[in-house]
């Protein structure tokens, strides 16, 4: 889309910035070249800086150069871009949208939700921003009554539900757990006990929710709504029912009175267990977010700390001297989103998930031949993991070396198509790749949330 130069209508930038852009197909990026739908954002970038420099600055200048920052990823201009706009016209909608946008990135929902509230009724677009704040306060309730309007009303129930339940998200036991993996490769998979029946469970920093597959729901007697929608999960979207489980327990830890979705995981579990116990669910971000954890690849560990009983504060990450933090944002819900580089090219948004099964990284095909990287014929003759779990064959590739923050890896295993191209500007902000468990081999790695860093020891 291209943004009009000189006159700039609020309305128009504002839904530049809040639609959630989906890709219909996926373009085909020249070699070693940006796909066309990022070079088109960075083509924006300089319109607005053009039309900038040297004119009278107005707020609808600065809004249109701020959301050309904001696109591709630059949040720190972007939000001084926006604040001066602000500082030009008090109430400038496209700034106090973009504003909310970076709150909630930068995981201040409270702000986030200050800023988007009373904006909503006028600016409909803010709405998803809304909703996601609401959701990682809490507010369930305010929540639901965004529902349809994000799209998702078979959710409004199941998040009244959580609004009307007593001691929703209630934890009993010891201050720290460690449980032990049963299996660390292609993902972490855990022994657990859901509704008192036993099951295994794997651990995935790119869920949100519980996810259940249907018949581990049967079996343990998992109250199961009748409502669906999409969440997203391992690279794309699919279709989820709304549950409620009653009790879960992780070693010594009781967690009662939680949300989940339902959504078949059979072919999945062939890949990341096979010839083994059926995987009945993934662990997601919404569990882990309520302790201080830590995924430990080298000694197959899951340990979850408790937040301080009297104070409330969140138990302290590693304190260790020689501890790399590298810091992540959160987008969405609560997508944790680390910035690195891929074959040392340029800085990129990654989503940590480590339910990926059997690689490090996995990105569409038109990120890795942005950075030099393509299958071989082999390798896209034997296909992958996507041909039991989606349909459309993954094609193993190589990455020669990774870099986030101070940790680098090297020769690095991905999926190319593992992602689909729709999730690049899912949040209107742009992402290129998941981050997944063999970049993670080896390392001790604690989420400070407090901080917002990952802590690898």
């Amino acid at each position: 889309m291209r943004v009009p130069r000189g006159s700039f209508a609020p309305r128009l930038l504002l839904a530049a910035l809040l639609a959630l852009p989906v890709v219909a197909a996926r373009a085909r990026a020249d070699w070693l070249q940006p796909d066309p739908t990022f070079r088109e954002a960075q083509l924006e970038l300089r319109y607005a800086a053009r039309d900038t420099v040297g004119q009278p600055l107005t707020a609808a200048r600065l809004d249109t150069l701020a959301l050309a920052h904001l696109r591709l990823g630059d949040l720190d201009e972007a939000g001084r871009l926006f604040a001066r706009a602000m500082s030009l016209a008090p109430g400038d909608e496209a700034a106090t949208a973009g504003l909310g946008k970076i709150a909630l990135f930068r995981g201040e929902p409270a702000r986030a939700e200050s800023l988007l509230a009373p904006l909503v009724a006028r600016v409909p677009e803010t709405a998803q921003d809304l909703f996601d704040a609401r959701v990682r306060l809490g507010r369930w309730k305010e929540a639901a009554a965004l529902a349809e309007a994000v799209g998702q009303p078979g959710r409004a129930s199941l998040l009244e539900r959580l609004a009307a339940a007593e001691g929703a998200w209630e934890i009993q036991g010891p201050a720290e757990v460690q449980i032990s993996w049963v299996r660390a490769w292609p993902v972490p998979l855990v022994k657990a006990k859901l509704e008192g029946q036993s099951v295994l469970l794997a651990i995935d920093t790119g869920a949100a929710d519980l996810i259940l597959d249907p018949s581990a729901a049967r079996r343990c007697g998992v109250t199961t709504l009748p409502e669906q929608w999409p969440i997203y999960w391992n690279g794309t979207h699919v279709g989820a029912r709304g549950a409620w489980v009653r009790r879960l327990e992780l070693g010594s830890l009781r967690i009662e009175r939680m949300p989940a979705a339902v959504t078949s995981l059979r072919r999945w579990s062939l890949e990341v267990n096979p010839q083994g116990e059926t995987v009945a669910g993934v662990i997601g971000v919404r569990l882990l977010e309520r302790f201080t954890p830590t995924l430990d690849y080298r000694k197959s560990l899951l340990v979850l700390r408790r937040p301080d009983l009297a104070t409330g504060a969140p138990a302290s990450a590693a304190s260790d001297a020689e501890a790399v933090r590298v810091p992540f944002e959160l987008w969405g819900e609560g997508e944790i989103t680390l910035h690195g580089t891929l074959n040392g090219g340029r800085r990129m948004a990654l989503l940590l998930e480590t339910g990926m099964p059997g690689c490090g990284v996995a990105a569409p095909p038109e990120v890795f031949e942005e950075v030099g990287v393509r299958p071989g014929a082999v390798s896209r003759a034997v296909g992958g993991a996507g041909a039991l779990l989606r349909g459309p064959r993954w094609a193993a590739v190589q990455v020669p070396t990774i870099a986030v923050g101070g940790v680098v890896k090297d020769n690095v295993r991905g999926w190319s198509g593992a992602l689909d191209s729709a999730e690049l500007w899912r949040h209107g902000v742009r992402r290129d790749a998941l981050l997944a468990g063999d970049f993670l081999r080896g390392r001790r790695v604690t989420i400070d949330w407090r901080a917002r860093e990952l802590v690898f020891e």
